[in-house]
């Protein structure tokens, strides 16, 4: 037997696979319920949804308190830089390698 027949043998076995699944399924489905309705997904919020600042977020190791304020972003904190400036760095050949980079 060559990969011809072959693929054609299984590919004809799959189709009768998938077509007895269908029609299974399609009897299976038909006899489910005798209501014509749909089942229909609902959600309720028990309050509206409000409106958050960045100042109104605290950090603090989960505890509540009061309003934090946060000068610039974190990734300045951690050693970022943004990307004209990191272009600046590549041509002065100042960015130092620590560990591998994966693309």
């Amino acid at each position: 037997m060559n990969w011809l027949p072959f693929l054609a043998w299984l590919g004809l076995a799959y189709f009768i696979y998938y077509l007895l699944l269908i029609l299974v399924d399609s009897r299976a489905s038909g006899s489910h319920s005798s209501e014509d309705e749909l089942p229909v997904l609902t959600f309720s919020e028990a309050r509206p949804p409000e409106k958050v600042m960045l100042e109104d977020l605290v950090v603090d190791s989960g505890s509540v308190s009061a309003p934090a304020v946060y000068p610039e972003p974190a990734a300045k904190g951690l050693g970022g830089v943004s990307l004209a400036n990191l272009f600046e760095l590549s041509r002065n050949e100042a960015i130092e390698y620590t560990r591998a980079v994966s693309f």
